[in-house]
């Protein structure tokens, strides 16, 4: 029987490298980020909405400014609740049909906001990948090229780790070197996999 891991926790965390450790281990990785920049592609119907909803996010060429957006949604909850409830329906529909399509038999949705849209109800399993604030700041300033003001601004847009714990059958902690964090998601597949 196929088995459906939803991969969640904050930026900076380590859900890319966690992807891509069970990449490695012959999974499919449904990537909702990746799915997300999609669907806010020119002429996307997302894009459209976004637009109508938030003044000036637009680049001459028609494509999204990301950094405008983000300056707007990362300091206004409402903001992102507006955002979120115009992206999340794109982003499900094409994440439920790519889970028909795969004859994988395990598949790895990495979503941030797997808990928050639902998503959780398609996984059998759910792992959240945890590290410090201080370590996930270092990390968003190198991989987003962000001041530690916009990446602790986009951090505390999450939830805390304490939802995560609530919430995930595994949570592994991200804050070692890439060799720990392989061993704990090994564990979690030989469990998953027996």
């Amino acid at each position: 029987m196929p088995i459906v891991i939803g991969l969640t926790g904050g930026t900076g965390c380590g859900k890319s490298t966690a992807a891509a450790y069970f990449k490695k281990k012959g999974a499919v990785i449904i990537d909702a980020d990746a799915i997300a920049r999609d669907v806010v592609r020119p002429g996307m119907p997302a894009l459209m909405k976004i637009a109508q909803t938030f003044d000036g996010i637009l680049l001459p060429d028609g494509a999204l400014d990301r950094k405008k957006l983000g300056a707007i949604v990362f300091n206004d909850d409402r903001a992102l609740a507006r955002l979120n409830s115009i992206t999340h329906t794109y982003i499900i529909k094409e994440i439920e049909n790519r889970l028909r399509s795969t004859p994988a038999s395990i598949t790895v949705i990495d979503a941030p906001l797997l808990l928050e849209c639902g998503l959780e109800r398609l996984c059998n399993v759910t792992i959240a990948i945890l590290a410090s604030h201080s370590l996930r700041i270092s990390r968003i300033m190198q991989r987003d090229g962000l001041t530690e003001t916009e990446a602790s601004s986009r951090i505390n847009a999450q939830p805390k780790d304490e939802f995560y714990r609530k919430y995930c059958h595994y949570i592994v902690e991200n804050n070692d070197n890439p060799a720990l964090l392989e061993q704990a998601l090994e564990t979690i597949l030989k469990e998953l996999t027996l």
